[in-house]
């Protein structure tokens, strides 16, 4: 957390969550590389969707 500043990869919001970038049920592993800060807002939104698949949800930039 102290690396990205306490603040959401995906957003300029405080960091409350972590994310795993590759979800686990997709192949992702509990590794610091595979792992970044998140908002809850970004985390739930994003769930169990990889960033493809999370960045198709959105008819406009979320931020």
């Amino acid at each position: 957390m102290a690396r990205w500043g306490n603040r959401c990869a995906y957003c300029p919001a405080l960091a409350t969550h972590l994310d795993h970038v590759i979800p686990l049920s997709k192949g992702g592993t509990d590794t610091e590389s595979n792992i970044v800060p998140a908002c809850q807002h970004c985390n739930l939104s994003k769930g169990a969707k990889t960033l493809e698949e999370w960045s198709r949800a959105f008819r406009e930039p979320p931020f």
